[in-house]
């Protein structure tokens, strides 16, 4: 295995570590590197993971197992890439599996929320918070994917998560930012949301990524917002059990703004009450990151308005790891973490390098 793996220091509290080489190589280092952590959480008793696990064990034993086939068959790629993850973890694959497949298997709480949009000054703008159980706060990191063949990628990665399932940057000039959308009833021929968001993030250019996310059905439900550099545009792409419906930017002045539920599938909720705790949690962050986001046509503008109360996840069972905000026009990345905010390069940031962004007149 010849493998490179770098620390560039850390990002606003959240340690980074960066792997170069052959893809299963590098997806094996990752397992080997990190697998206290991923033990660490797979370990918690009463925890998530644990919880995932007896799910699938029990109620949803058939339809993991009808997921999981359904994702080898139409995400080979990515589904080798998962028992990489596993074998260098020294866990079971399947226990990676049920990870991976949560909220395909069913409800899944809620979480995140993101903000895209033009900029006042051109370019795109992208905002992320991620949000998720507080039980793992400590845990989560940046990892940056440098794999032979393909677009660098950096993320905020869960440890035993493929990394894709929540703020990415590439190469390739491409950002992504998941939001879990709630199914009551999974697509069981569909493929592994997180796996969907992998093989989008995956490719070279923007047309190709809202291909491989509107074409490859979920088997749950995530909105993809995504920005495209070279392509000038933002876009949101809710992708519900297979049934895909899509928004794009059409002026600075109106951002697309998405949190945890479905807006632009028709019916998206069907299954779900509409006195669902979730739902409601969702529908009320959502009309105060609205108001909150009139203005969003600068970075700061954005980080703002998902920095503010009520929007900001501060609970043990929602709770926000960090805000990323992406600049195109600025070539800046902005992250908050733990720590201070921390402002960077962005094009050196996708491909693992912690740089200060360059001073234009």
């Amino acid at each position: 295995m010849s493998v490179t793996v770098e620390r560039p220091g850390a990002v606003s509290g959240l340690d980074w570590t960066v792997f170069r080489g052959e893809r299963i190589d590098v997806m094996r280092a990752l397992g080997d590197e990190h697998s206290d952590a991923i033990m660490a959480w797979r370990a918690l008793v009463g925890g998530s993971w644990s919880g995932l696990i007896e799910y699938a064990d029990g109620f949803a034993a058939q339809r993991f197992d009808a997921i999981v086939a359904s994702s080898k068959r139409l995400l080979p790629t990515e589904s080798a890439e998962l028992a990489a993850l596993a074998d260098g973890a020294g866990i079971p694959e399947r226990d990676l599996w049920v990870l991976n497949l949560r909220g395909d298997l069913g409800r899944d709480g809620t979480g995140c929320s993101d903000l895209a949009g033009l900029a006042a000054d051109g370019g795109v703008l992208l905002g992320h918070n991620e949000d998720g159980d507080a039980e793992v706060r400590e845990l989560i990191r940046l990892i940056t994917l440098d794999i032979d063949g393909d677009p660098c990628v950096t993320v905020l990665w869960y440890p035993g998560m493929l990394p894709a399932n929540s703020f990415v940057t590439t190469s390739a000039g491409l950002s992504f930012g998941m939001d879990h959308l709630p199914t009551a009833v999974p697509n069981l021929g569909g493929a592994g949301r997180h796996l969907v968001a992998r093989h989008a993030q995956r490719q070279t250019d923007g047309a190709a990524a809202r291909a491989a996310l509107t074409d490859v059905p979920c088997a749950g439900a995530f909105a993809f917002n995504m920005i495209d550099e070279p392509g000038g545009r933002a876009d949101v792409i809710e992708n519900v059990s297979g049934r895909v419906a899509a928004a794009r930017a059409e002026t600075a002045a109106i951002p697309l703004r998405h949190v945890n539920h479905p807006c632009l599938v028709p019916d998206g909720t069907r299954g779900i009450p509409d006195d669902d705790r979730w739902l409601a949690e969702s529908r009320g962050r959502g009309a105060l990151l609205e108001a909150g986001s009139v203005r969003a046509a600068t970075a700061a503008d954005v980080m703002s308005a998902l920095r503010a109360p009520g929007v900001l996840n501060t609970e043990e069972h929602l709770y926000t790891y960090a805000t990323t905000v992406v600049d195109t026009a600025r070539g800046r990345v902005l992250v908050r973490g733990h720590g201070d905010e921390w402002e960077g390069d962005l094009a050196a940031f996708a491909r693992g390098r912690r740089a200060a962004p360059v001073v234009t007149a």
